[in-house]
């Protein structure tokens, strides 16, 4: 995200930048905000509170795996992925780590029968969110 707000501020043919996302984009643009307040707005579509606690969440609804299985195996997943590739899947989390610093004007946005993403993801966000803020 940084490289592409960075090569748009460069260009000179954009003056204002707004960033829009669904799901991981949501999450992502979340996660630059705070970084970033002179972004001019931003419009989060079904973004999770965590990664982790969606994968939680999914495994629950569609599996009758017991939780302390579910746990165990994403700590194990997480190991191989921090070994291959230096990335700590549960660093992504913009509720505890982004939207209590981030201050730009925000429309957050969720569907009541999205059997994906629940709603109480987003409505997490929306009430940490430090900013103008409006849920939909």
């Amino acid at each position: 995200m940084e490289c592409v707000v960075d090569y748009l501020r460069k260009s000179d043919t954009v003056s204002t930048i707004g960033l829009w996302g669904r799901s991981m984009g949501a999450v992502t643009s979340l996660m630059h905000a705070d970084r970033d307040p002179s972004i001019a707005g931003l419009v989060l579509d079904s973004a999770f509170s965590s990664l982790r606690e969606l994968a939680e969440d999914l495994c629950k609804k569609h599996s009758s795996i017991p939780n302390f299985v579910i746990g165990t195996a994403l700590t194990i997943l997480n190991s191989s992925i921090k070994d291959r590739a230096n990335f700590d899947l549960n660093n992504i989390n913009p509720l505890k780590n982004h939207v209590d610093k981030a201050f730009i004007p925000a429309l957050f946005v969720s569907a009541k029968s999205d059997n994906f993403i629940e709603p109480k993801h987003t409505q997490a966000l929306y009430y940490a969110y430090a900013g103008d803020k409006n849920l939909i």
